[in-house]
């Protein structure tokens, strides 16, 4: 997709961005991958990495991709490739070495949007619904700006709002210009959306994408008043996504991330609470893998980031 390739590229430390992908006998694409080149601010040398990619349609198209890449990368230079196949964990990739970090969540909540709402709210934790409900009685209501359309106002106040929620969560986000860039980008297929008090303030805020058959909720924030926190705003947003996304004839809806299983300390303990009051199924990905390209280089590199 051009534009995440153009949105990459506005990145301090990510360039060049370079893609491959395969076709069958018809002429359809079966697998397919972007490669973005990485700063290591380790004396000029740079690595390569793919955050959820490869995508296949099957094993035998993903490593025939895997290994074309492979062989492409090392006429760039580099030290290293670094993969997160956006694939189930089922899938065996006999290709370079398991990480010893991932970069991106493992598991993540997916929801059927084949099934009619009235479905959707049955399989829902009772808590979920009931906020839902409480939301709407509390005169909480939510407006879609979509990504081209974003105004300054619309980035200051989402901006502040992620910033109070990364203060109170203590987790790091990104630049301002990240989102700016996101949304002007990757538009048309992200939007930005608004639950909004009675009163008229912003309360929480989410970003998303839609492309195809499926809806990404990629960023979400709220506000730490605490005046506004019992209002349950995040809940109607996150339906109010779910809506935008039937509507535009999504027919699944991820959450993006959660803990693994039996891993009650993880960082996405929290969100994940959150996030399973909506119902869904869990899938889980494969690991990432890096394929090394000078051990040499590779080896000195990785002692670098342990010291510093």
């Amino acid at each position: 997709m051009s534009v995440w390739k153009s949105f990459q590229e506005t990145i301090p430390g990510r360039s060049p961005v370079k893609g491959w992908g395969m076709r069958n006998e018809k002429g359809d694409i079966v697998a397919t991958t972007f490669v973005v080149g990485m700063d290591t601010g380790f004396m000029g040398k740079k690595w390569w990495y793919s955050a959820r990619g490869p995508v296949f349609n099957d094993e035998k198209n993903g490593l025939a991709l895997l290994k074309h890449v492979v062989k492409q990368l090392k006429k760039e230079g580099g030290l290293f490739w670094r993969f997160d196949p956006y694939v189930e964990n089922k899938t065996g990739l006999e290709i370079g070495i398991p990480t010893a970090q991932n970069y991106q969540p493992t598991d993540t909540l997916v929801l059927d949007l084949t099934q009619p709402n009235d479905q959707l709210l049955t399989e829902m934790k009772r808590k979920g619904r009931y906020n839902i409900n409480l939301a709407q009685k509390k005169g909480v209501t939510c407006v879609k700006i979509e990504g081209s359309k974003v105004s300054e106002k619309d980035l200051t106040d989402f901006w502040g709002l992620n910033s109070e929620t990364t203060n109170r969560d203590a987790f790091s986000g990104h630049e301002k210009e990240y989102y700016r860039n996101f949304l002007k980008l990757v538009a048309p297929y992200a939007d930005l959306f608004f639950a909004v008090a009675e009163d008229g303030t912003r309360i929480a805020a989410a970003i998303s994408t839609f492309t195809g058959d499926s809806a990404i909720y990629y960023f979400g924030a709220s506000t730490s008043d605490s005046n506004y926190r019992n209002l349950m705003a995040p809940y109607v947003l996150q339906w109010t996504m779910i809506q935008e996304a039937r509507e535009r004839g999504c027919t699944t809806y991820d959450f993006l991330g959660i803990a693994p299983e039996n891993d009650p300390k993880h960082t996405y303990a929290g969100i994940s609470e959150f996030k399973w009051k909506f119902g869904g199924m869990r899938k889980t990905f494969a690991p990432g893998r890096e394929v090394v390209f000078n051990k040499f280089w590779y080896a000195l590199y990785r002692v670098a980031k342990k010291l510093f």
